[in-house]
């Protein structure tokens, strides 16, 4: 819907994909795959211009009515805040997320001490689950899953980035290309992730189709076989923040790296958010974690 939004306002494709980070065919296809799911047409295209037809209009308009109750929100949170915000966290987070999740947790933690968390770590497909039955109030997640009755919001970024040990003879290069990489070793997450994704539609636009030398299910194996220079990966930094401090991972200077994605958090449209979840939602949306987790892994 963040993405809608985006285009709603800016009455321009090309502005809405440059603001939110992506290429303007996702930006496309995502308004496609929402106007399917709601049955009617949102954008229309006259000349060069964008407008709203009638449905999307309506949804413009519930989507501002969202965020007027989110103003009203803060109101409130601030007046609960005196005495402090108490009770139980539910929330969950894809696999990645675990790399700084339990960060932020812990800073919320420190400014509601009397909140009671419950964390899990889910699958793509648990995800999914989570976000229809509602099983946690909260899901962190890389991606926008089509097809919920959910709402996702972007709140930090996530960059992907190419890896090696320092001792690989690609170390001392002062600049790769995309096509150098088709003859290297390459280690990468299963095809169906996201970060697998996002970096073959990067490679296919180059006119690049890979050959991975290994496709591996777990970040964590990735980093060991890229650490005994078995080839070279493509990881979310935050899965190797600790490697690259400690000199055990190297970034290396590859042309269009690094790539910039989003994290989102998301909840299902059905529920109504506990003011507990509601407080970490604003926490999320002012907290820099990046500049926190750069201060922890720089001392």
């Amino acid at each position: 819907m963040c993405l809608f939004e985006s285009v709603a306002r800016l009455k321009s494709f090309t502005k809405a994909a440059k603001e939110l980070n992506i290429s303007q065919p996702a930006v496309s296809s995502q308004l496609k795959k929402l106007a399917d799911s709601i049955g009617d047409p949102l954008i229309e295209i006259v000349g060069r211009k964008v407008y709203l037809t009638p449905t999307g209009e309506t949804t413009y308009q519930q989507f501002q009515t969202l965020l007027d109750d989110f103003d009203d929100f803060h109101t409130r949170l601030r007046a609960v805040q005196t005495d402090g915000i108490e009770g139980e966290l539910n929330i969950a987070g894809v696999s990645a997320s675990k790399y700084f999740l339990p960060f932020i947790l812990s800073e919320f933690l420190k400014e509601n001490p009397k909140v009671v968390p419950k964390l899990s770590i889910l699958s793509k497909a648990e995800t999914q689950e989570s976000l229809k039955t509602q099983q946690h109030e909260l899901v962190i997640t890389g991606r926008i899953l089509d097809g919920l009755e959910a709402h996702f919001e972007a709140f930090t970024d996530q960059t992907l980035a190419v890896v090696a040990a320092p001792g690989n003879r690609l170390h001392n290069h002062a600049k790769l290309s995309l096509k150098s990489l088709e003859k290297q070793n390459l280690i990468l997450p299963l095809p169906e992730t996201s970060i697998r994704q996002t970096i073959d539609r990067v490679f296919a636009e180059e006119g690049i189709k890979l050959k991975p030398y290994m496709e591996l299910g777990s970040y964590e194996l990735i980093k060991q076989c890229v650490i005994a220079d078995l080839g070279i990966g493509i990881l979310p930094a935050d899965a190797f923040r600790l490697e690259e401090y400690t000199g055990h991972l190297i970034r290396l200077n590859v042309a269009d790296f690094p790539i910039h994605k989003h994290w989102y958090y998301a909840y299902s449209n059905k529920k109504e958010l506990s003011l507990t979840c509601l407080a970490f939602i604003e926490f999320l949306q002012r907290y820099s974690i990046e500049t926190h987790l750069k201060k922890i892994y720089t001392t």
